[in-house]
């Protein structure tokens, strides 16, 4: 099975070798996307692994959609003529907790894995796409630049919605996720006919979680749609971000402890997030639950 695996990523390159390394093997080719604010790491990879050329990705803006979007598009065009049977949307700061063979394994059954909710929800409510947010500033600091931006968001709020919406239904997930080529096709075909989806969704707050769902649940391939294959420990209740994967939460990832999602269940592929000072955890996962 040929697999593209389409990775952001902001730093943290002593653990993107090591993730790259996990997953490295015949059939597998990595496009990387780099963040233009981090600097470029000091080595470049192997040849398995294309970088697409760089921008600025802020949180919560329609950057990091477009990172994505370019991903897609370099794994979809390769100049080598590859055609990959999946495409795995992921954090340079994930990692496998399962053998390769076992992605595989799953793969080979079909479908598309990504979580899929209709409708808006308690954590990605409709005030998201409804009002205009903007890119370009960092939304969680305290700069000049942030207060006007952020004060320029409430007063348009006030005044001023989005009255139509370029969809029927609106699903929303996260965006970490593993693709058939066909959905991945699609996805590119309507953005490229659909100029006013796109316009619309420049404006949202943190887009990738409506984006690419709401194209998908209004596709044939919504009833393919099957669970992420991507684990995540909010227990820490920060709005920031994921716990990092300690050596205390390790028993959390172990092979048949199912993690919930909605009414649905699932055991994990990959996990996140890790760092640059991850090294012994990642290698506890690779000794305890990556060899068979």
């Amino acid at each position: 099975m040929k697999i593209a695996f389409l990775i952001t990523a902001y730093g943290e390159y002593a653990h993107l070798h090591r993730l790259i390394a996990a997953l490295d093997r015949p059939g597998v080719h990595f496009f990387i996307h780099i963040d233009a604010k981090s600097p470029l790491p000091d080595e470049m990879y192997a040849d398995c692994v294309t970088f697409i050329p760089r921008r600025k990705v802020w949180w919560g803006g329609w950057s990091h959609t477009a990172a994505i979007l370019g991903l897609m598009r370099a794994a979809a065009t390769f100049d080598t003529g590859e055609t990959f049977d999946y495409y795995v949307i992921m954090s340079g700061t994930d990692y496998p907790v399962r053998p390769n063979a076992e992605l595989e394994r799953i793969l080979s059954t079909g479908g598309e894995f990504i979580n899929l909710r209709e409708g808006f929800q308690t954590d990605k409510p409709e005030k998201r796409v409804k009002y205009y947010w903007f890119d370009g500033f960092d939304r969680r600091s305290r700069s000049p630049k942030t207060i006007l931006f952020r004060g320029i968001e409430l007063i348009l709020r006030l005044v001023t919605r989005k009255r139509r919406y370029p969809f029927d239904r609106v699903f929303t997930g996260t965006v970490w996720s593993a693709l058939s080529a066909g959905c991945v096709r699609h996805i590119l075909d309507y953005v490229e006919s659909h100029p006013e989806y796109v316009a619309f969704f420049r404006t949202a707050l943190i887009p990738e979680e409506f984006f690419f769902h709401t194209i998908i649940g209004n596709s044939p391939y919504r009833g393919q749609v099957r669970t992420s294959l991507t684990y995540a420990d909010w227990s820490d209740g920060k709005a920031s971000g994921p716990a990092l994967i300690t050596m205390e939460r390790l028993d959390r990832l172990a092979p048949g402890r199912l993690v919930g999602w909605g009414s649905k269940e699932y055991d994990p592929f990959f996990a996140r997030k890790f760092n640059d000072a991850s090294a012994e955890v990642v290698a506890a996962i690779d000794s305890r639950f990556r060899q068979k």
